[in-house]
């Protein structure tokens, strides 16, 4: 990323933001964006096996112009130019602060079954932070910028650099539930720790300027559901790919396809003799895991 501008200005998100440079010129915008599809697993990352998390996270971003008294009008696919609106990902641990191995001084990864996906509107880290995150008597954190159930998500837990792959990707447009969507794909992120994780969304443009703003605003941001990122022991497998997965694929994203689900191969006593001293052996790790053979890369 180096010579690129980083964005900024957290605080306009998501109040509608007034243009004074850009597509949106002289327009007040509401920018919104939901995650329609959230990983469920990965398996930590090491240079020699590396896989994504499954299946790949995606998010739709919204354009409403503010027209009359705060009324809004949503913008339609002809009137949005994608050339410069990038979306970004940061990693946060959801970490259980009451379980026994966090009062122990060990942290223990908290798995949840629901998904904190945001509404189109996105998420105010301004209004979370004023209603739910002041510092108490019982020495609650005083940054929380999101809640998983009665989970405190904190700013100064952020472990972005856990992340491998492209945090920084470009939308584009595909057909869906009969209707264009915009939508930031994030086809081959891995983490390097073991966990529960949510990723945080986020979607600025390299080319408006907001009025009476130096910086590139933060238009839209969301959470993402939780997922679980396992050691290549546990690692139990993947699913067969979505739908939305066979899609998104479809209009030339690389995403590595399954028909079939793809369960971990579990040793049994009946393997054959290591190699003989000398021989060069073949296997490795990656033979314990039957969830590669029917993948195809599109």
């Amino acid at each position: 990323m180096n010579g690129e501008v980083y964005p900024t200005g957290v605080g306009l998100c998501p109040v509608p933001i007034r243009f004074e440079l850009g597509q949106f010129t002289g327009l007040t915008i509401r920018a919104g964006l939901t995650e329609i599809q959230k990983a469920d697993l990965g398996r930590k990352y090491a240079r020699v096996d590396r896989r994504p998390l499954d299946p790949p996270p995606v998010v739709k971003a919204t354009f409403c112009e503010v027209i009359g008294d705060n009324r809004l009008r949503e913008l339609e696919h002809g009137e949005i130019q994608i050339l410069g609106l990038l979306c970004t990902v940061d990693l946060f641990p959801v970490i259980d602060p009451d379980s026994p191995g966090t009062r122990s001084g060990h942290k223990r990864s908290y798995s949840t079954s629901s998904s904190s996906t945001t509404t189109s509107n996105g998420y105010s880290p301004t209004t979370s932070y004023s209603s739910r995150s002041t510092t108490n008597g019982s020495g609650a954190p005083n940054d929380v910028i999101h809640w998983v159930g009665n989970i405190p998500i904190t700013e100064s837990s952020k472990v972005t650099d856990a992340l491998v792959g492209a945090t920084f990707v470009q939308p584009q447009f595909i057909d869906l539930e009969s209707k264009k969507a915009l939508i930031f794909v994030f086809p081959d992120l891995a983490v390097k720790n073991e966990g529960t994780f949510l990723l945080r969304y986020r979607m600025f443009d390299l080319f408006s300027k907001a009025e009476g703003r130096d910086d590139r605003p933060i238009q839209a941001e969301c959470y993402g559901g939780p997922f679980r990122v396992y050691s290549t022991k546990e690692f139990p497998g993947l699913q067969a790919s979505t739908e939305l997965t066979k899609l998104i694929s479809r209009y030339g994203v690389r995403l590595n396809i399954r028909e079939t689900e793809r369960k971990r191969r579990r040793k049994t006593g009946n393997e054959p003799f290591p190699a003989a001293q000398g021989e060069k052996r073949k296997h490795s790790s990656r033979d314990d895991d039957d969830d590669d053979d029917d993948s195809v890369w599109t």
